[in-house]
């Protein structure tokens, strides 16, 4: 546990090596409760399953099947970009960690 709450720590730090630009880490666990985020810390400890974007892509359920199913992949959707603060296209490579957790991190088209 330790050791997750200091990695927690390191990806929303953004002056840590997890932020850069746009770019940032984020994580989940499977009940989709987001449990770091890089790009905005008001979203750590919120359940995320519900929320949809614009398109009506349920994407935090995908990032949760994806780790579920196949342990990784992709998933696109349209997100708010936090040096822009515009909703934009992205992709986001989402991992499987410690059987229950996923690990994010997306890229603006």
């Amino acid at each position: 546990t330790a050791g997750k709450e200091k990695a927690f720590a390191a990806f929303d730090d953004p002056k840590g090596g997890f932020v850069d630009r746009d770019l940032y880490v984020f994580a989940m666990d499977f009940q989709g409760t987001m449990l770091a985020h890089g790009g905005n810390k008001s979203l750590i400890g919120k359940t995320m399953l519900g929320i949809k974007d614009n398109q009506g892509r349920e994407f935090f359920k995908q990032f949760v099947e994806t780790a579920k199913g196949p342990g990784k992949g992709w998933v696109d959707y349209n997100w708010v970009n936090p040096l822009t603060k515009k909703l934009q296209a992205k992709s986001s490579l989402i991992h499987r960690v410690d059987g229950d957790m996923l690990l994010g991190v997306g890229i603006y088209k």
